[in-house]
């Protein structure tokens, strides 16, 4: 089945596509993707691939996860987390706490961004969701001393952002302040940013909603006033992303 499964992944591999991911995931010395090897498959295939396989069983996947393949670790991942929502979906709280369990055993292999953002929510996210794990269990995360987890742990609020709820992200964003990662500078402010989106005016939303809404944003903005002297200048940017140029230009400014 492995060998298999490694064959039809290949099937989309392209030499040209190889280079640029090798570039885009910083895989040269001293860079946070040092050695990660890549074959040059386009995300939307690894998914196809996926789909095909959904169903293979947990020794697999551990032998997927822990390859030297970029790709072939993101397929263990894909998987993972569509199996995790089926299960959701189900109600069968057995199935997904069993899932999470080996997501987290073996999260070191979750150890680059895109592997982190298609996976963190909707695995560990969604099992805090639903009162399988403690949201303590990422307050330890964001303290690692290993930046892929740290990041796997403020990620994970995103689907409970979703759900209106954004107290979970605001006090993990207060301790990654001083982390000295960019690409935690992002991943900060990028949940930010989706916190104050919750007040964005839509029309299929109801007017108790779009009151929630405001609320989140003006507790993301309060957020912001309070910690600007601490806010890395990328976090700050990726957080008032979606507002209004004149609010924008005056958090820039620090002028409130």
């Amino acid at each position: 089945m492995l060998i298999e499964i490694k064959k039809e992944l290949r099937k989309y591999a392209s030499k040209k596509r190889k280079k640029s991911n090798e570039w885009f995931f910083k895989t040269g010395r001293g860079e946070y993707g040092e050695g990660d090897i890549f074959i040059g498959v386009r995300v939307p295939n690894v998914r196809k691939v996926g789909k095909e396989f959904s169903e293979i069983e947990p020794k697999v996947l551990k032998k997927l996860l822990y390859s030297k393949i970029h790709e072939e670790r993101l397929l263990a991942l894909l998987i993972l987390v569509t199996q995790s929502k089926q299960a959701a979906k189900q109600g069968d709280k057995q199935t997904q706490k069993r899932i999470v369990e080996f997501y987290l055993k073996h999260k070191r292999q979750v150890n680059n961004w895109d592997l982190v953002d298609l996976s963190a929510h909707y695995i560990l996210g969604q099992a805090i969701l639903d009162g399988l794990y403690s949201k303590e269990t990422l307050d330890k995360m964001v303290i690692s001393n290993n930046l892929w987890e740290r990041r796997i742990g403020i990620i994970a609020t995103w689907i409970i952002i979703r759900e209106g709820k954004i107290n979970t992200t605001l006090r993990l964003s207060k301790k990654l302040l001083r982390d000295k990662e960019d690409l935690m500078h992002k991943a900060v402010g990028w949940m930010l940013r989706e916190a104050w989106k919750l007040g964005e005016e839509r029309r299929n939303k109801t007017l108790a909603e779009n009151k929630k809404g405001k609320k989140s944003q003006e507790q993301v903005e309060q957020f912001l006033i309070k910690n600007y002297n601490k806010l890395p200048r990328t976090t700050l940017r990726y957080a008032i992303e979606r507002m209004s140029e004149q609010k924008r230009k005056k958090f820039l400014k620090g002028k409130f």
